[in-house]
């Protein structure tokens, strides 16, 4: 239904036929959707508000995300870069007792897992895709 002479979304809702609705399950459902959705379209309108009124407050908001990504980021960097080594140690050790050389790792320890560590940086569910390369 296109009207020329509507132009706002009230406007629309006034002249458009109700939703069909066949029971009164469907009525509470549909009524509870529009009362959500009027509250998340006053609450959109109260935040631009806010955001008009407090500048500082959302400049300060952005300041504290662009920190809290630049710590994320630094955070995942070492946690490579320190499986790297790790799995350097392991396969070191690897290759030193294939050689015919003597173990400096126990049967026991646990390190001899981090051969299995997966160094790759194909996993970049939580990455940025920042090049990790200029380190």
């Amino acid at each position: 239904m296109n009207f020329q002479d509507v132009y706002t979304l009230q406007q629309a809702l006034d002249v458009a036929p109700p939703p069909p609705v066949n029971s009164a399950q469907d009525r509470a459902e549909h009524i509870a959707r529009q009362r959500r959705l009027l509250v998340a379209q006053e609450d959109e309108r109260v935040m631009a508000e806010w955001r008009r009124r407090h500048p500082e407050d959302v400049a300060y908001e952005q300041s504290y995300w662009a920190r809290r990504h630049e710590e994320d980021t630094r955070r995942r960097r070492e946690e490579r870069l320190d499986r790297r080594r790790r799995k350097s140690l392991a396969s070191a050790q690897a290759d030193l007792v294939n050689a015919g050389g003597s173990f400096f790792f126990t049967e026991e320890d646990e390190r001899w897992f981090d051969i299995w560590l997966s160094t790759s940086d194909d996993n970049h569910d939580d990455d940025d895709g920042a090049d990790d390369w200029s380190d």
